[in-house]
């Protein structure tokens, strides 16, 4: 009798059985589609590549191990569709140009860091978790992530995607995210756990297409970072995104730093960096509990597209657009010592800001002599809560917010809390300042 998928899996326990499970994967593709279920036990693979209209199914119990040889994570690079420096060429899981493909189950799936023996250099030795590249009518639900060489997972240029009920760790290297999407369309995401060294929700445009129509719902994310970003990356754009329900602390995997030895708080509690020439617009963020940050939040329109770009910049290519943003809602806990901030730069204010029923809380801590006396523009710099000066030990001159190259904000209902000392005013507006209170 000829062996079964799951008499063959057995066979090759504890050993690479990467040929199996892709062999099954194609066979059922080539049948039209269908479910690939991976029994429970511990299975080690490299790259899986998944197929139109196959859902691969984690059963209870089951864990992919990603190997350490790096030999089984052949390279493929989707330059064709990054634009900017961030192109990843090797993973565990990938599917690209797939229309219906799934991954499903209870099952986990740990990327055990990477392949750090591996004698190549060291960014090409870490893999990414999943990437999904170019995607129709995607879904992925239910399974523990862990343990990426980089980004736990990237939607890359999808369309049509559902994300729910996932529970994500990622720890143990440098750019840890744990769920980028980027320049993708039409996504829900909803109910999903997620614990990242790095940011935790990312979105970005890394080539030239935008992240539009995005819902993303009663979500927990963790972070040593920023638990909820868009950008750096900003190419494409953003348009008609919504953060509703949501609740951020930082990481439950701590990470020490002068003044906090017990772990870091989160950057921010949200950050939106529009950066590298493209529109933002259309970005609501509701309900939002926020607790330990250094910063409330961070809104920055920049210009360092030239910067950025890997072959495809256009020197009469227009300025960056940040406007039309909503956040109502929001309750921020222990921020601080560095101020929120909104900024443009000279000539291109953020524009039509609106924002009610907010509740933050500072812890102040800032002495009258470590303000800073003249705030750098800094346009073309990397968009940071301490991008104005505060690596050289000083900070804005609020405690609270501090405006700057901004037309029509209106702020309503907001609440702001000073727990300790401070030798800065609450609201400093900089010039050209269009607000209302």
């Amino acid at each position: 009798m000829k062996p079964t998928f799951i008499d063959q899996m057995h066979a090759h326990r504890g050993t690479v059985c990467t040929a199996v499970i892709q062999k099954e994967i194609d066979r059922m593709a080539a049948a039209g589609g269908g479910e690939v279920r991976i029994p429970s036990g511990e299975w080690i693979t490299g790259t899986l590549m998944l197929r139109d209209r196959v859902c691969l199914f984690l059963e209870r119990g089951a864990v992919l191990l990603g190997s350490l040889d790096i030999a089984d994570y052949p390279a493929f690079f989707p330059h064709d569709r990054v634009q900017s420096r961030r192109a990843f060429d090797r993973r565990l899981i990938l599917a690209d140009n797939c229309t219906g493909a799934s991954l499903r189950g209870q099952g986990r799936i740990d990327g055990r860091h990477g392949c750090p023996d591996s004698g190549i250099p060291e960014g090409e030795r870490r893999p990414l978790l999943l990437q999904f590249i170019n995607c129709k009518n995607l879904a992925v639900s239910g399974l523990s992530l862990q343990n990426a060489g980089s980004w736990c997972q990237q939607y890359l240029d999808c369309e049509g995607v559902r994300i729910e009920g996932l529970r994500v760790s990622n720890h143990g290297n440098f750019t840890n995210d744990g769920l980028d999407i980027d320049g993708s369309r039409d996504v829900l995401m909803t109910d999903c756990d997620i614990d990242s060294h790095d940011d935790a929700l990312v979105f970005k445009s890394t080539g030239p297409h935008a992240c539009k129509r995005i819902e993303v719902r009663d979500c927990r994310l963790w972070s040593n970072c920023h638990p909820i970003k868009f950008g750096t990356e900003s190419v494409g754009g953003f348009e008609d995104i919504l953060v509703r329900d949501c609740h951020t602390s930082p990481s439950r995997v701590p990470a020490p730093m002068p003044g906090f030895p017990q772990g870091r708080p989160a950057n921010s509690g949200f950050a939106l960096e529009c950066v590298d020439g493209a529109v933002m617009r259309g970005i609501r963020l509701e309900n939002l509990r926020i607790d330990r940050v250094l910063a409330p939040f961070l809104i920055k329109l920049g210009n360092r597209h030239h910067t950025r770009l890997k072959g495809a910049f256009d020197p009469n290519a227009g300025p960056g657009i940040l406007e039309d943003i909503e956040v109502r809602g929001i309750r921020i806990r222990e921020a601080g010592p560095y101020s929120a901030s909104i900024t443009g730069y000279p000539g291109h204010p953020v524009k039509n800001l609106r924002f009610e029923d907010l509740d933050i809380e500072c812890r102040g801590g800032v002495r009258a002599e470590q303000i800073l006396e003249k705030i750098p523009e800094n346009s073309q710099s990397y968009p940071e809560i301490n991008m104005f000066g505060n690596k050289n030990g000083k900070h804005l001159p609020s405690w609270g917010l501090f405006l700057r190259h901004v037309r029509d904000l209106r702020m309503k209902d907001a609440r702001w809390h000073l727990t300790g000392q401070d030798g800065r005013v609450c609201l400093f507006k900089s010039e050209n300042v269009d607000a209302e209170f």
